[in-house]
């Protein structure tokens, strides 16, 4: 009688875990509201030192500039979101490493948007420079807390 022994070898199989969508949506919605207090605050300080915030269309007529509105940066965070919640919530599904994607992908968008408002026509140079600096406190804010969210493990 003979016996024959087999061995296999198993590699363990770990799926990493990925964040709920909840999760991520309060995340999104958390960070978009922090990011829409911190941008407001700091136009607001620059507003108290006299600096007219006027911005007209991109490459438009200067004449058609206007008055940049209290609340106007909240909102826009607000509806960019909607998008970035998109694009974190395709990445926690799709993407192998989710976080350091997001990261990337984010901080090029960041960079794209910072165009907008050099072109914007009518903007002084106080202008562009506070709308830039809004765009990089938005992003300072929101891409380091969605990014943990998504590496949580």
């Amino acid at each position: 009688m003979t016996t024959t022994v087999s061995t296999t070898t198993t590699t363990p199989t770990t799926q990493a875990a990925r964040t709920s969508y909840g999760r991520l949506l309060l995340v999104n919605l958390g960070a978009t509201v922090a990011a829409g207090a911190a941008t407001e605050a700091w136009v607001g300080i620059i507003r108290a030192t006299g600096v007219d915030l006027q911005i007209g269309d991109p490459f438009g007529d200067p004449s058609s500039a206007m008055t940049l509105p209290v609340g106007a940066c909240a909102t826009s965070i607000a509806m960019c979101m909607v998008l970035g919640f998109a694009l974190a919530a395709g990445l926690n599904w799709k993407a192998r490493r989710p976080a350091f994607t997001y990261v990337v992908v984010a901080s090029v968008l960041t960079f794209v948007s910072l165009g907008a408002p050099l072109v914007s026509a009518g903007a002084s140079g106080a202008t562009k420079f506070t709308l830039i600096v809004a765009h990089l406190i938005a992003a300072a804010v929101i891409v380091p807390l969605v990014a943990r969210c998504l590496a949580r493990r």
